[in-house]
């Protein structure tokens, strides 16, 4: 056969195999083939041969065309073209060894509250060159909250939860965001340095024990609700942020992120009206070029009542001492007049482990010591160890 031949053949054989769907196309076009070549053959011609080949790769092309269309218009969708889907999240898992300090103990399994696991599709659609529109949905997934961690049993909490579901416009005016999200104020006392938070060296203190009265309040740090919230344009490594939650409740902070003298800085200040109940927080965070020096103070004006309070102090160490990726250490001290459970004016001191072991994936341990406080026990300690998978 000629070396125009030997092409088709070729080119058959490749369509045939883009998809099985094809199959149908390249019978078509062996049947189109063979009538061509039965038709060359009775006259005998290469010019017949050619033109009837070229017939066949036409009818071909049609075919899987058709095919290609009929396989798009029923199959999965591609999205809305123009707008950049992105999917990200991660698993939060550990075991958690509590005990009271009057020998009580046990052994549980936990959600790491410190960032409970979850998932998020964050959509993205440019308007112009400075204008950006999107959305974000993040829904959380724990069961057995280290947060909520009892002695004597699991917490009943296997929660499927809507963190956030908001849409947003971004540009050179700011943020303006609307849906469940969170206030101005959330976080405000996580503006700091804290390497090892994933493993319970943070703020809240995420490796509280419920039903003995030593869990801790991030007195200040708001939350997420149904609300609009405003937030400026970056100057100078400063923004300012205002929200208006469905409940009426307004929030506002101010935070800022840079260095200053060659010293990392973040910081940031909040207030919350709090249906009267004034409500002030704080924190700085100072990284040294790897040692950082952190620290968060909340305050809490109650009408007719004991005002709450909290304050911490922590120091944090970052640096690569393995093949396998960072590694982290934190060392705190956690005072809180508000606690659950009669638990006012507890003290906590904690040291933290976190060290990467692969592409989004780190280890954790860290262990706790609670002093106790006003009608909770006299001490107890908590020691918790697991894995965060990101994706």
């Amino acid at each position: 056969m000629g070396t125009a031949a030997k092409e088709v053949r070729f080119s058959l054989r490749r369509a045939i195999k883009v998809n099985h769907k094809y199959l149908l196309a390249g019978v078509a076009a062996a049947a189109l083939l063979t009538a061509g070549n039965a038709y060359a053959a009775a006259h005998g011609s290469v010019e017949d041969q050619l033109k009837a080949q070229s017939a066949a790769i036409d009818a071909l092309s049609k075919e899987v065309e058709a095919l290609k269309n009929s396989t798009v218009e029923q199959g999965i969708g591609q999205g809305v073209k123009g707008v950049e889907l992105t999917i990200s999240g991660h698993i939060n898992r550990a075991m958690m060894f509590i005990s009271d300090g009057n020998d009580n103990s046990t052994l549980t399994h936990v959600d790491n509250d410190a960032a409970s696991s979850r998932i998020r599709f964050d959509a993205d659609a440019p308007v112009s060159a400075s204008t950006t529109v999107g959305a974000r949905l993040e829904m959380e997934m724990e069961s057995n909250s280290s947060a909520q961690a009892v002695l004597d049993n699991e917490v009943i909490e296997d929660t499927f939860a809507t963190r956030q579901a908001y849409v947003f416009v971004k540009g050179g005016f700011g943020t303006l965001v609307m849906g469940h999200q969170s206030e101005a104020t959330d976080g405000i006392v996580h503006n700091s340095f804290n390497f090892a938070a994933n493993a319970g060296i943070n703020p809240e203190y995420t490796n509280g024990i419920a039903n003995v009265g030593v869990n801790f309040l991030s007195i200040g740090d708001g939350d997420r609700v149904d609300a609009v919230r405003y937030t400026t344009p970056s100057f100078g490594g400063a923004a300012a942020s205002v929200s208006h939650a469905v409940n009426g409740q307004v929030t506002a902070a101010l935070r800022y992120s840079g260095q200053i003298g060659g010293v990392g800085v973040l910081g940031g200040v909040g207030w919350d009206s709090n249906f009267g109940n004034d409500t002030y927080a704080g924190s700085l965070g100072l990284n040294f070029g790897g040692i950082a020096l952190n620290g968060a103070v909340g305050y809490q004006d109650n009408e007719n009542a004991e005002e709450d309070f909290m304050y911490y102090v922590g120091l944090a160490h970052k640096g690569n001492y393995s093949d396998l990726g960072p590694t982290s250490l934190g060392v705190d001290f956690h005072v809180n007049n508000g606690g659950v459970g009669g638990g006012d004016n507890n003290k906590r001191v904690g040291v933290g482990l976190v060290q990467g072991v692969a592409a989004g994936a780190d280890a954790f341990v860290g262990v706790g010591h609670n002093f106790g406080g006003d009608g909770a026990i006299e001490s107890a300690q908590t020691v918790m160890a697991g894995m965060i998978i990101r994706f």
